[in-house]
């Protein structure tokens, strides 16, 4: 339903446009003076403005200036009984996209409004289709250059069988990008299995990653198949690659290199055939310089590097993603809302997002549960700031030793917890806040020491 924004202090032409969306099923909004409706514009999603141009002591040339500027895309058209061709070029020069004379014919107008609504249909059509045919891998959308140019690799490297290194930082999508390359490939008919080498302890990766036979060690009752081996004819993803033990990084570079690998307690070479993708958020060169990471491994892995943009650099994806999980959201928790207040659209802008697509999903789901109008007013939108110089020092000081890694971790949970309790008006309202429930979020409060 078209949103049709009515800016006039005449009453009674107010009544008259309002039966006439009515009966065009459109939703009307009405507004006497500015102040009216800039709190409409601030707070609901608006499609078409029908601006007097004198308000009183106002004028409506004001409010247009205001609209050109904060909502370039809106488009609006001018309404008044002074036709002197002088305010209406200035109206046309200040960006509205039409003018009609009082008294007009409600028909003329009609004609106008259907057709800046189809054109706004049409433009979004095309945005929707140039997502869909260049914009979409899996659940990453990417419309700013750095992103197509991102999908323009990936759909070139993907058949081929070369080994790709993926970097970025921590929530970027780097997994997600990994799988669209195994999907582009001829191998994507076999298994995709991702690693996350930071997550296995070091003394159990060998025969995770190789497997084991009878008896390999004590416990070991039954012979067991290692991820490369399930991985036979398709893909095995390294995520945190970096993070691989010394001793593991020689001997997956003989596995690389060789096509072959031991399982533990063997006797005998398997042959494998994998495509290696891996993937890291850690400044990987600068480990290899500084001896952290094998130089040969390095360059086995990183046939083609592939770099993933911050999300605070990738311009308008921001509101494309934020809309795409919004629908999602929406979905899941059975909530009718549709879309987002112009406040919460410049906030969603503004912020940073340290933690990338991940920490925007979140950010939307939150909003989603605790919104209670149809459209997500900024007040819903809870961020987590922090001071990355704060933050640096006192991980400097966990570095030194200075303190514990484990009562930093507490420290760190128990400020986000007072943040949540703060913001909310209760416990179970906080608990929603963080996605947990509420018995996982006194659990947490016990054990920082929150709640006796």
């Amino acid at each position: 339903m078209a949103r049709i924004l009515i800016v006039d202090d005449d009453a009674s032409l107010q009544q008259v446009l309002e039966i006439a969306c009515l009966k065009k099923k459109w939703s009307p909004y009405l507004a006497g003076d500015l102040k009216t409706a800039r709190n409409y514009l601030n707070n609901y999603p608006v499609d078409v403005v029908l601006l007097d141009l004198k308000l009183g002591q106002e004028s409506g040339l004001d409010l247009l200036r205001e609209i050109r500027e904060s909502m370039p895309d809106l488009p609006v058209v001018m309404i008044t009984a002074f036709a002197e061709t002088q305010s209406a070029v200035e109206a046309m020069k200040l960006g509205a996209i039409d003018y009609l004379a009082k008294p007009f014919d409600i028909t003329e107008l009609f004609i106008i409004v259907d057709r800046i609504l189809q054109e706004k249909r049409l433009k979004a059509e095309n945005l929707y289709l140039k997502r869909k045919v260049g914009g979409y891998f899996g659940e990453i959308i990417g419309l700013c250059p750095q992103m197509q140019k991102v999908f323009e690799l990936v759909k070139q490297i993907g058949p081929t069988e070369i080994n790709v290194l993926i970097t970025g930082e921590s929530g970027t999508g780097k997994e997600i990008i990994a799988r669209s390359i195994h999907e582009a490939s001829g191998r994507a008919s076999q298994p995709f299995v991702p690693i996350n080498c930071g997550a296995i302890p070091e003394n159990l990766f060998e025969s995770e990653l190789f497997g084991y036979k009878r008896g390999a060690f004590t416990g070991a009752d039954r012979a067991k198949k290692g991820l490369l081996e399930e991985a036979q004819g398709g893909t095995i993803f390294l995520d945190e690659v970096a993070e691989l033990p010394p001793s593991m990084q020689v001997k997956l570079l003989r596995c690389i290199q060789e096509k072959t690998f031991r399982p533990l307690g063997g006797a005998e070479e398997k042959k494998i055939d994998v495509r290696f993708l891996a993937a890291t958020n850690q400044n990987i060169l600068e480990m290899v310089s500084h001896g952290q990471f094998r130089e040969d491994l390095f360059y086995r892995l990183s046939g083609v590097i592939i770099n993933l943009p911050p999300l605070r650099d990738r311009g308008d994806d921001i509101i494309a993603l934020a809309e795409y999980f919004l629908k999602r959201a929406c979905k899941e928790q059975k909530k009718n809302i549709i879309g987002f207040a112009p406040k919460a659209i410049l906030k969603l802008k503004g912020y940073s997002y340290p933690g990338n697509v991940r920490e925007l999903e979140n950010i939307i789901e939150r909003a989603v549960a605790l919104e209670k109008e149809d459209v997500i007013q900024p007040e819903s939108l809870i961020m987590y700031e922090y001071d990355s110089a704060s933050q640096k020092l006192e991980m400097d000081k966990v570095l030194k030793g200075e303190i514990s890694l484990d009562d930093y971790l507490i420290l760190k949970e128990r400020e986000i917890l007072e943040a949540a309790l703060k913001r909310a008006k209760n416990k179970t309202q906080a608990a929603e806040l963080l996605g947990l429930n509420l018995r996982q979020f006194r659990y947490r409060l016990q054990k920082t020491g929150l709640e006796g």
